[in-house]
């Protein structure tokens, strides 16, 4: 298969809502996954155990849409729109590009480039990280957890509802690590990616 049909074939087992079949056959053994320098993946099965982690706590897939793709030699870009239901009653919606480096008829690089478009300018793409740096902590989610409006003093406090989009699954149980990271550089926020 050239890599038009590679993504093809990838990006249809995740519309169906098999995104962790996907990955398990279309990536390379060494993949590496990342949303930014601290939220990286370095190898397929590492992928794999945060896919699974991730969707145990997914109840539903509501919706899961791809408005555009873009082909350019072995690179692709896969433009999604995600939205699930967590097991404690969230929403999480999820929009943006992912990008694919495909080698010898396998993925060997996924970027999530969260609220991209494709065609768009690219404002906020993930910084592949300098041998230097080293991830602390892998997330499954694409984002930070949505905040919580204050009540403004006239008037009598109640909660407002939580931001549908770019939101962060409840952690039920713990995330696995990737590779630790010298306490001092620790980032608690950081906006991981299922």
């Amino acid at each position: 298969m050239n890599v038009q049909q590679l993504v093809e074939a990838l990006d249809a087992r995740i519309l169906k809502g098999d995104i962790t079949g996907a990955f398990n056959e279309f990536a390379a053994d060494n993949c590496t996954t990342l949303s930014n320098s601290e939220n990286i993946t370095r190898s397929k099965d590492q992928k794999l155990e945060i896919l699974n982690w991730f969707f145990q706590n997914i109840a539903s897939v509501n919706r899961i849409e791809r408005p555009a793709l873009q082909v350019a030699g072995d690179v692709t870009e896969s433009q999604f729109v995600f939205d699930f239901m967590t097991r404690q009653g969230e929403n999480l919606v999820y929009n943006e590009v992912i990008r694919r480096t495909w080698k010898n008829g396998k993925m060997v690089e996924e970027q999530y480039l969260v609220g991209q478009t494709i065609g768009a300018p690219k404002t906020s793409a993930a910084k592949k990280p300098s041998k230097n740096e080293v991830a602390q902590d892998v997330q499954p989610a694409a984002a930070k957890p949505a905040p919580k409006a204050e009540p403004k003093a006239a008037k009598p406090a109640a909660k407002a509802a939580p931001k549908a989009v770019e939101a962060k699954p409840a952690k039920a149980v713990a995330a696995p690590k990737a590779e630790a990271k010298p306490a001092a550089k620790a980032d608690k926020t950081k906006a991981g990616r299922k």
